[in-house]
């Protein structure tokens, strides 16, 4: 880990932890800390701002596989036609309070390339906004988030003189967010003034309500469209399962999203596996975040691949190194020794490269363990190619004022909208130590987790 003794693992008075009021969603209850707001200093918030820029210009070879008309990503481009992700949040471990003092007399440079290796991964498709505007709202003040984020929205309307609508692809999708973002019941109506209030957008269409949409203006979309195709939960957990895509399956739709949409993650069905752009993480590679395989091949040596698919054991081996020569190279660039690795004294976490978010579809594990190498051999096969990185370990705070331990990671986000990176805030995932959450190593949002402000 690039941090040093002792910030691991810290006591604080971060103050009491209170639940929040006023937040219509079928998630809840939220906690936060009232008390307790991290501030990045200057050097971090542009280091994250370069990192987006890389994450940005990596998207060009993605765009240009996923194309499949001219107009697809049609107002997803800067001036010189390189294509731009309006909003993302950024998942990464959580900074220390020691880091950020050191890092406030650091170059940038220099806190670029620490929080390379910090960061899980970007997403590009930004949700539960009623969430991530209010929660520090205590005394109903606009909060730092709500007042950037309205921002960024107005300005992509002034630039290109549309209305903005969140565009749900799927049923299950839209039943889900009517009741996890609005916190409607099915059944219950759902304005555009509501929309509007509680989540920033001008309308929510679901795949019925854009169908009808299009039919009442021959065809034409009067809206840019916060495209929301992250597949189901159900499907996240069973691959294989059948969903029907009633817009995306539709050619002359799905055009007409891919046309309209601020979301580089449009992808036909029945698209190649190479083609493919939502929820990717193939990027990650390219600015060095992540080892990308396709085969046991590519994460194994050779001789070592010949070795397990012997079924033979792991300290059996003796043929030199067991992993590949480029995953060797990305272990070195992380600052990770392969022995250590190859010992199990340092874990790997392997991510599906495409069509998952969360946690769903990781395989973390230690690479002596045969039950780990058995289960990416086996997710490999369900779900396609991984990427991996090694186990970035959550540090720990323990809150003196109630006398409870949390692990911790920050979620930051940022816009560019206007030509210039906006940091929107971003949100400290605090996980109570004796969770089972914590216990599984998971730390994704959820009942137990308490939140805490991050601005600058």
């Amino acid at each position: 880990m690039v941090f040093r003794n002792g910030w691991n693992s810290t006591r604080a008075e971060l103050g009491p932890v209170v639940k929040m009021e006023g937040i219509k969603s079928s998630l809840g209850p939220f906690f936060s800390l009232s008390e307790h707001r991290i501030r990045y200093p200057e050097t971090v918030i542009r280091a994250l701002g370069e990192l987006y820029a890389e994450y940005n210009q990596a998207f060009g070879p993605l765009v240009e596989a996923n194309r499949e008309w001219e107009t697809d990503y049609q107002f997803c481009r800067f001036p010189d036609g390189s294509p731009v992700n309006f909003g993302v949040q950024v998942d990464m471990v959580g900074l220390p309070q020691g880091f950020l003092e050191d890092a406030s007399s650091m170059s940038v440079d220099e806190v670029r390339e620490v929080l390379r290796r910090l960061v899980f991964e970007f997403e590009n498709s930004l949700a539960m906004y009623q969430l991530l505007e209010r929660t520090f709202s205590f005394a109903g003040e606009e909060t730092f988030f709500r007042r950037n984020f309205r921002a960024s929205l107005a300005e992509l309307r002034e630039r290109f003189g549309m209305p903005i609508a969140l565009l749900a692809v799927t049923d299950e999708k839209y039943r889900a967010m009517r009741e996890s973002e609005f916190g409607k019941v099915e059944g219950e109506p759902l304005s555009d003034a509501e929309v509007f209030e509680l989540s920033g957008f001008d309308r929510f269409f679901g795949p019925d309500d854009f169908r009808r949409h299009l039919e009442e203006n021959g065809g034409r979309c009067g809206f840019l469209l916060y495209a929301r195709t992250s597949d189901p939960v159900a499907k996240l957990k069973k691959p294989d399962l059948q969903i029907e895509y009633p817009l995306l399956g539709d050619p002359k739709i799905r055009r007409v999203v891919k046309a309209h949409t601020l979301t580089m993650n449009v992808d036909a069905p029945d698209m190649e596996y190479g083609r493919r752009i939502n929820d990717t993480k193939e990027q990650m590679h390219a600015i060095g975040m992540a080892f990308p395989i396709a085969h046991e091949e590519d994460f194994y040596s050779p001789a070592f691949a010949k070795h397990v698919a012997k079924g033979s054991a792991y300290t059996e081996f003796g043929g030199g190194p067991r992993l590949s020569v480029g995953m060797m190279e990305y272990l070195a660039f992380c600052g990770v020794d392969t022995a250590r690795v190859e010992a199990g004294e340092v874990p790997l976490r392997c991510k599906p490269m495409k069509g998952t978010y969360g946690c769903y579809g990781h395989v973390s594990g230690v690479l002596p363990d045969r039950d780990f190498r058995s289960d990416l051999r086996s997710n490999l096969r369900k779900r396609g190619s991984y990427v991996v990185q090694p186990e970035l370990a959550s540090p720990e705070v323990w809150n003196e004022t109630e006398g409870r331990g949390y692990n911790f990671i920050d979620r930051n986000f940022f816009s560019l909208t206007n030509g210039t990176v906006r940091f929107l805030g971003g949100f400290r995932s605090l996980m109570p130590l004796d969770s089972v959450e914590a216990r599984n190593g998971r730390n994704h949002g959820s009942k137990f987790t308490v939140w805490a402000e991050i601005g600058p």
